[in-house]
């Protein structure tokens, strides 16, 4: 399936919104994560300033807490908030009331007076922990080395991260679905001359129109300045060659009718007057003939380019009024079934031809019924159909009687040019032509047309 110019710009703007909300989410993401593991790192700094200021060793070495921690959290057991303080030269250890129960995992070798950060687990559940290595001086000249750690729980800063990613999300998502309304509207409004562009040449197509009228954007109008001069030009070409065949069918036909009568003139010597030899009365029939063709073919591929539309039911109602007047002694029985809105964009004087031809040749073949149906199709065009209650034609001739010259029937009064000339211009506007027996069991014949 071809997607529209809108539908593409729309799924591009969505792709490249799609793509940009993703990167600036993560980027986002990763920000706000640095910010609060930077945050829990200088809280953690300030519990081990409040530790180094809380404890105190004696001379032996032997840490103790000489002040109460700053949060109450260290005097809780299991509160999620650790302090501990050991010397590593010895087994001695220095641990909050929070630590009761609870196993600390070993503490890694630590530079002197470097902080040292680290993801650990305690009690099953994940923690972030601060080791901080001190020399301690307990006499002049004497000191003893102190490892110190403050762990917390990483509880309170997963539902932070949780948090801020819902809402940051959230919000993206919502700004990325207002963009794209707001994109939607925008490329309608921006593609609203392209589609009055389109609209206006359907109405030139369907005849209703000559011109592309309106004011358009100065990036459309140089293109539909160009159309309105195509348009114009074609008009203009079409004119002048049906001129030209006019002329040219009053050239061929006068000198032709000079030409026969001369051939009937008796001669001076004569005392009646001589019919024309009978080869002569063939060749001028035959050049009559293929005049009248040719004139008919040309002017119906002049036609083939324009948008026109034609009621098909006003037509047909013409023809059958007028076949009524000449086959006024079979009391013929026709009935039109053609809808009185449906229409073929096709030159008025092209489908008169058209059914003219066909609905005479229904009129010389039937017994007494003639059947004139159109529809629609699904496919786009109409479909029209004539059939009658004739004698139909055998299946073995029906390509032969589409031929310039071929009858079904030679005894039958005809040129032999009807079909064909349907025919020729079906094709010429890209239709076609397909014979068959019809219902009422002679031959119908089914025409396409735009």
């Amino acid at each position: 399936m071809t997607l529209s110019l809108q539908a593409r710009l729309l799924l591009a703007a969505m792709l490249v919104l799609m793509i940009f909300t993703g990167l600036t989410g993560l980027v986002l993401d990763k920000a706000f994560r640095q910010s609060a593991e930077a945050a829990m790192q200088d809280r953690l700094q300030s519990y081990l300033y409040a530790l180094l200021a809380a404890v105190d060793v004696d001379a032996d070495g032997v840490p103790r807490f000489s002040r109460n921690l700053p949060d109450a959290r260290f005097e809780q057991p299991g509160s999620g908030l650790y302090a501990h303080v050991s010397r590593p030269d010895h087994d001695v250890a220095l641990t909050t009331p929070s630590l009761l129960g609870i196993g600390l995992p070993p503490l890694p070798a630590i530079p002197v007076g470097q902080y040292q950060y680290d993801n650990i687990v305690i009690d099953k559940e994940p923690h972030y922990r601060l080791a901080y290595r001190v020399r301690w001086e307990v006499a002049p000249g004497h000191d003893v080395p102190l490892d110190m750690q403050i762990s917390v729980d990483l509880q309170s800063y997963t539902q932070q991260i949780t948090t801020y990613r819902r809402n940051l999300w959230g919000w993206l998502g919502a700004a990325v679905i207002l963009l794209l309304l707001v994109q939607a509207w925008v490329l309608h409004w921006s593609l609203k001359p392209l589609r009055k562009v389109a609209t206006d040449l359907a109405l030139i197509e369907a005849g209703k129109a000559e011109r592309l009228g309106g004011r358009y954007p100065k990036e459309l109008q140089q293109l539909t300045n160009k159309l309105n001069d195509l348009l114009d030009h074609t008009r203009s070409q079409l004119k002048r060659y049906r001129d030209s065949l006019g002329n040219m069918a009053h050239s061929l036909k006068t000198p032709l009718a000079i030409l026969a009568n001369a051939l009937s003139l008796k001669p001076t010597n004569a005392a009646t007057p001589t019919e024309p030899p009978l080869e002569a009365q063939e060749q001028i029939q035959r050049i009559r003939q293929i005049i009248d063709y040719q004139l008919q073919r040309a002017a119906a591929a002049g036609q083939a380019s324009l948008g026109t539309s034609t009621r098909l039911k006003p037509l047909a109602d013409k023809i059958i009024n007028a076949m009524q007047k000449v086959y006024a002694e079979k009391t013929l029985h026709f009935e039109n079934l053609i809808a009185e809105e449906l229409t073929c964009q096709c030159d008025e004087g092209d489908v008169m031809e058209v059914l003219g031809n066909l609905i005479e040749n229904a009129c010389k073949w039937c017994q007494q019924q003639i059947i004139i149906s159109a529809k629609q199709r699904e496919a786009g065009g109409v479909e029209i159909c004539i059939e009658d209650d004739g004698p139909g034609i055998p299946a073995a001739v029906r390509e032969q009687v589409l031929q310039r010259g071929q009858r079904a029937d030679p005894t039958t009064a005809g040129h032999g040019i009807g079909l064909a000339m349907v025919q020729e211009i079906v094709l010429l506007y890209g239709g076609n032509l397909k014979i068959e027996t019809g219902t009422l069991g002679g031959t119908a014949i089914t025409i396409q047309l735009p």
